[in-house]
């Protein structure tokens, strides 16, 4: 379990030195809104996603940092597939009712509803690739800055079972589409990672099986 913790918390975090800005500018009440709006119509426009990532996990407790690289897939419906393949293999993938883990050869299953766990995380996953679920959620409050190409979107944690998991998480998203190009996931421990995406395809034909082996 503390494996797929460090896992699933790992992918979350896009580097505010790759996406930010020199500054920000907090935004009015009606850019908030109107942000919110373009947010929840680029994902429902959003039927499914694929990417390339190469994810910088910097550890308190380490000097170097741990680099790693995969695919992931999303589709609506809270489909989404994390599958890291250097330096190793490992695949987190839920179908909205199952989460599927594998490990080498090792392959667990599991109800989504049998772990508060993975409820929490897959919510947050799939809100950090959408939106959905995340910008207009009432378990986290919201500040929104306007930079000179993007926007950042800070969420601090109200429900106790995410603050156990996160202290805050920022979104970073394009001002020209309202894709979501980044987050930035600071734990509790004080740990912070990394992740870039590239080679995004949106709305691809994606098969239902991926999600579910």
């Amino acid at each position: 379990m503390n494996r797929i913790i460090y896992v699933l918390c790992g992918w979350l975090s896009c580097s505010a030195a790759v996406f930010a800005q020199a500054s920000y500018r907090q935004a009015s009440g009606e850019q908030k809104k109107e942000i919110v709006e373009r947010i929840k119509q680029a994902s429902g426009e959003m039927k499914t996603m694929t990417c390339d990532f190469t994810q910088v996990k910097e550890l308190s407790f380490m000097d170097e940092k741990v680099t790693s690289e995969g695919k992931m897939y999303y589709s609506q419906a809270n489909r989404i597939r994390w599958e890291y393949t250097k330096p190793y293999a490992y695949v987190f993938a839920t179908d909205g009712k199952n989460v599927i883990t594998r490990s080498g050869s090792n392959t667990n299953r599991m109800p989504v509803k049998s772990s508060k766990l993975f409820s929490e995380i897959g919510k947050v996953m799939i809100g950090g690739v959408s939106g959905n679920g995340l910008i207009d959620s009432q378990d986290f409050s919201t500040q929104f800055a306007i930079g000179k190409e993007d926007y950042a979107v800070t969420l601090t944690p109200l429900r106790k079972e995410v603050k156990e998991l996160f202290a805050s998480i920022q979104l970073y998203i394009r001002q020209t589409d309202c894709r979501i190009l980044g987050v930035d996931l600071v734990e509790k421990s004080g740990d912070k990672t990394s992740i870039r995406l590239k080679n995004i395809q949106i709305n691809i034909p994606v098969h239902d099986e991926v999600f579910t082996r």
